[in-house]
């Protein structure tokens, strides 16, 4: 993974924590989205720690959010010209129906919809890395 960029969401807790820092732990940039920014930088600590010598990023954003889910992935793009590895992994469970601003079930926007949205905006940046991936957990 040495020299490779690898954008995940849900980085700063759980197995989205673990892939982060044993990516890092293998030569991959991280570029993490969180909603909290002290748990963002929570992360960047942890990363920095296991790969000092690479410069992680974090970009904040809600992601139950359709507008923070096209902003966070145009920041990206500008920011980071080759995605190779796009790990789509955030995800919550509300125990009660809530909507969005934007009028969709949270759970459904954080777990799904943001996925397509967060894809579809770094499309340019994964294509630029030729032979690209996409994971998407549930």
């Amino acid at each position: 993974m040495r020299g490779k960029t690898v954008v995940i969401t849900g980085a700063t807790s759980g197995i989205g924590q673990v892939a982060a820092q044993r990516l890092a732990s293998q030569g991959a940039r991280i570029v993490l989205v969180a909603r909290s920014p002290q748990r963002a930088q929570n992360a960047l600590t942890a990363l920095r720690d296991v790969a000092p010598d690479v410069e992680h990023r974090a970009h904040l954003g809600d992601l139950s959010v359709v507008a923070d889910c096209k902003r966070v992935a145009a920041e990206i793009a500008a920011a980071t010209p080759r995605i190779d590895v796009l790990i789509n992994n955030a995800g919550a469970m509300f125990s009660t129906r809530q909507l969005t601003a934007d009028g969709y079930e949270r759970t459904f926007a954080t777990n799904h919809l943001a996925y397509f949205i967060l894809t579809l905006g770094l499309r340019e940046p994964l294509q630029a890395a030729g032979a690209a991936r996409v994971v998407s957990t549930a």
